[in-house]
């Protein structure tokens, strides 16, 4: 995640962003601080960078980027 797109975001998209992570990471049983975590939260920053701002769209488009990046590796 570059550091840069993250100082972009407004106080309410890093509140979105950091539920909707922490969400997802119970749900799918990830530790937030592991490398998938890390991929998620990273993915929830671009989304809302490139002007996702929904809480229901932005964990649609982690869940099916998460996805993506699974069978990019398969050992995440």
């Amino acid at each position: 995640m570059l550091l840069s797109n993250l100082l972009t975001l407004e106080d309410d998209e890093v509140e979105i962003v950091a539920t909707v992570v922490k969400l997802w990471c119970e749900k799918n049983h990830v530790d937030l601080d592991s490398d998938c975590g890390k991929s998620a939260m990273a993915a929830a920053v671009n989304r809302v960078v490139a002007g996702e701002k929904t809480p229901e769209a932005l964990y649609e488009a982690i869940a099916i980027q998460m996805h993506i990046e699974q069978y990019k590796n398969p050992l995440i």
